[in-house]
């Protein structure tokens, strides 16, 4: 008995660690009017659920504190609003997932509507008291897929030797040019026959992005509602490097679906810019935008790059060369007058090296295009001030008005911790495209499973909440698949897809 006092005491004693509930309430409260829209939210209660000690900084003692907080809306707020603040900010800023917030309407939130988030805070012992401390929320990487091995059979034995044959070169061994044209080829044929092989077991394949980008996040909460109502799975999400991939895969019949920048679907479309050795991908067909995709200029807080112009002379990453952030960050440069060769070094590493190296001090700024809030850049933003550029109001226009699928779009304050003041950019949207060959009963589908059958939240995609019948025209030049004009029932007023500001 006395041993089981004993330890109910000492589990007494770890409960109560970090502040109480009303200290807690207070602090929260303070969070909220502090890192969100002011006068927006009041914090209505919050229910301390436990803790759980975290390792010692600096010899002073921290914990991590469970917490369940019920907000009230002062005023009608909603947050499919392109321009508005995401479930995504208040969730970063009460330390919790996406899925951990609830109360989200699929139209306009009212006032009086509660909002219920399962937050956390980290607290460290301050004198008699604890203070917040803000640190930064990590994912778990998902665990890799084995496809498994087969056997090949006979007939397709008899392609392989031959193949083999092809690229079985004695010396002095293959030139570069031929090494390049196999490798093309093969890389082509093996993407057409893993979609030919998906389709005839009534698999499509959807081409998304880096594995932790929005697009494959999108993309899996889409294939994981399908799941969730006991059907089987007939969409596999494959990873890739972007936007431009993307195209090139849909256009030459290797892939189903596809997310893609507008901008860079145009081009695709058109076969310009990087497609224009392909030529226009005619194969190509626009089936929704989803969400806006931002372009961010991040530099540190304390750097002196106040200007796009200010780039000059600087360590700039401008995105991995299969994206669309590389082509957008390329024509910011250009239409603010900075040629490549004016950087002192011009990288294309991807968003999660730039990050890297600006935190070390190895390159002065980056570009990249992603809605906002994006996870990286919040993380970022706790554990290293970051501050966004705006781009110029000329060049801003130019952007806009030379290339089709791009908006002009506000950065609004808040999104990011710290980030004080709006931005003004330029934004392409995340569209949803497909083969032209799509049956249109199958566009029917998947357009009603994106845009009115599928909780983004509870899926942990912050952006999927700002996708809306409403605004699913907006930023979209090419053409339309015969089954989305349908569906939007093209003819309707163009001001039915432009969204509200505030």
């Amino acid at each position: 008995m006395r041993r089981l006092l004993l330890l109910l005491v000492v589990l007494l004693a770890a409960c109560s660690r970090g502040p109480d509930e009303v200290a807690l309430k207070a602090q929260v409260q303070q969070q909220v009017e502090k890192g969100f829209k002011p006068g927006l939210l009041e914090l209505v209660a919050v229910k301390r659920q436990g803790s759980s000690p975290l390792p010692a900084a600096g010899g002073r003692e921290r914990v991590l504190v469970y917490y369940n907080a019920t907000l009230r809306l002062r005023e009608g707020y909603d947050f499919k609003d392109w321009e508005g603040l995401s479930p995504a900010s208040l969730a970063q800023v009460l330390g919790a997932k996406e899925r951990g917030v609830f109360g989200v309407k699929t139209k306009e939130n009212q006032p009086g509507d509660l909002l219920r988030v399962y937050g956390t805070g980290t607290y460290e012992r301050s004198g008699e008291g604890w203070s917040a401390v803000s640190v930064a929320t990590r994912d778990v990487s998902p665990a890799p897929t084995d496809p498994g091995n087969a056997a090949a059979s006979s007939s397709a034995k008899r392609y392989l030797e031959r193949l083999a044959s092809a690229v079985d070169i004695g010396p002095p061994g293959i030139d570069p040019q031929s090494e390049a044209i196999i490798s093309e080829e093969l890389e082509h044929a093996l993407r057409a026959i893993e979609r030919r092989r998906a389709r005839a077991q009534e698999l499509l394949t959807f081409v998304t992005g880096p594995a932790d980008g929005e697009y494959m996040r999108v993309v899996e909460a889409m294939i994981g509602t399908v799941a969730k109502r006991g059907r089987r799975t007939h969409v596999i999400a494959v990873e890739t490097q972007g936007s431009i991939e993307n195209a090139l895969l849909i256009g030459r019949g290797q892939a189903d679906y596809g997310l893609i920048q507008s901008d860079v679907a145009w081009l695709a479309a058109n076969g310009a810019g990087p497609f224009a050795v392909d030529g226009p991908l005619t194969k190509i067909a626009a089936v929704g935008s989803l969400y806006p995709e931002p372009v961010h200029i991040v530099v540190a807080a304390k750097s002196s790059i106040r200007g796009v112009e200010d780039l000059r002379g600087k360590r700039v990453d401008l995105g991995s060369p299969q994206s669309g952030s590389r082509l957008n960050a390329l024509s910011i440069l250009q239409a603010h007058g900075i040629a490549l060769n004016d950087l002192a070094e011009a990288r294309g590493e991807g968003l999660q090296a730039a990050i890297s190296r600006l935190r070390a001090g190895r390159i002065d700024a980056f570009i990249t295009t992603v809605g906002a809030p994006a996870r990286a850049l919040q993380r970022l933003a706790v554990e290293f001030p970051i501050r966004l550029v705006s781009l110029g109001p000329d060049a801003t226009r130019r952007l806009v008005a030379e290339q089709p699928g791009l908006v002009v779009i506000t950065i609004p304050a808040n999104t990011y911790p710290g980030q004080s003041e709006p931005r003004a950019t330029i934004a392409p949207t995340a569209l949803l495209v497909a083969a032209a060959d799509t049956p249109e009963h199958e566009i029917k589908a998947l357009l009603e499973l994106a845009f009115e059958g599928t909780d983004y939240l509870a899926f942990g995609s912050a952006q999927g909440v700002k996708i809306s019948k409403r605004t699913g025209r907006r930023g979209i030049a090419i053409p339309l698949h015969p089954g989305a004009a349908a569906y939007f029932a093209v003819g309707q007023p163009a001001h039915a897809e432009t969204p509200k500001r505030r």
